[in-house]
């Protein structure tokens, strides 16, 4: 390899992780997101103390209903990244990243890459909520007793701490208040999961879900960046859903969520073999989906 062409591909790098690191910053500054993700932790831990009914394992409602909670959310997530997207390519503003030696399919992998990275920081806050909820869930089958409210109400209020603390950066560091409290949620709730650890053991297996989740969600963003080079947010989240339907009817999209293998009456985890499986589908979709989305990008005059 010439000289030439390592110092291209190191700078195609290096413009990949710059993008990347902006745009999941940018995101994860957006309020939208922390209102998801807000309601997606403190919906998974009010479940727990709306159960009344017998269901056939215990824990299980809040955890099934927390992993398609966040699944939900995470499709808003997706779509909303894809509305920043369009409104910079019809606004003109990305036109100055163009003016650079940088590519537009590394700048629409950049935008990929930095969405992944606030899904994650999403999913972050989302698995501590499910460990906590699941532990402090009713015990019908076994002891017979109602959910735990008070560790519950507790980590409502570390979830109500975590908001303050964004709030006082806010006022007196000038810091983004949406950004600092996407980050210090999932801080808070992983300090109470692993204090609420010593009281009584929670099912760690659960967050071997979140690694298939997130390349679902990885999926339902390449299409939904890809078809926002070309079409209105409407019709783009129109045809994303549509496309993810389709994924968990006819594609084996289902094995993404992956309720059966958490139950305690099968592994309990989700095999790392199963998840290894997963990744074809997931690389091979969201590699097409930048190369339309790249082709697309040059053809268009921004």
């Amino acid at each position: 390899m010439s000289v030439r062409a390592q110092r291209r591909g190191k700078l195609t790098v290096d413009s990949f992780a710059t993008v990347s690191a902006f745009a999941g910053r940018e995101a994860a500054a957006a309020t939208i997101t922390m209102l998801l993700t807000l309601v997606g932790a403190a919906g998974t831990l009010i479940l727990p103390m709306l159960q009344f009914q017998r269901f056939s394992e215990d824990g299980r409602l809040p955890r099934d209903c927390g992993l398609a909670g966040a699944l939900l959310l995470g499709l808003l997530l997706a779509l909303g990244g894809a509305g920043r997207l369009h409104q910079a390519l019809r606004g003109g503003t990305c036109a100055l990243a163009f003016v650079k030696p940088l590519s537009r399919g590394t700048w629409l992998a950049g935008q990929l890459g930095g969405q992944v990275m606030a899904l994650g920081l999403f999913l972050a806050t989302q698995a501590p909520a499910l460990l906590i909820a699941e532990a402090a869930a009713p015990r019908y089958h076994t002891t017979g007793r109602f959910a735990d409210v008070p560790a519950l109400l507790a980590a409502l209020g570390t979830l109500a701490g975590a908001l303050a603390l964004a709030a006082a950066a806010n006022r007196f560091r000038s810091a983004r208040f949406a950004l600092t409290a996407n980050w210090l949620m999932p801080c808070a709730l992983w300090g109470f999961a692993l204090l609420r650890h010593f009281e009584g053991p929670l099912h760690w297996g659960t967050l071997s879900a979140l690694p298939a989740l997130l390349a679902l969600l990885t999926q339902v963003a390449a299409v939904a960046l890809a078809l926002a080079t070309c079409l209105p947010p409407g019709l783009t989240a129109a045809l994303t859903v549509l496309a993810l339907g389709l994924d968990l009817l006819f594609l084996g999209g289902s094995a993404y969520l992956p309720f059966d293998a958490l139950s305690t009456s099968a592994a309990g985890y989700v095999p790392p073999t199963t998840l290894l499986l997963l990744l074809p589908q997931s690389l091979c979709l969201a590699l097409l989906c930048l190369h339309l989305g790249a082709r697309r990008l040059a053809r268009s005059s921004v």
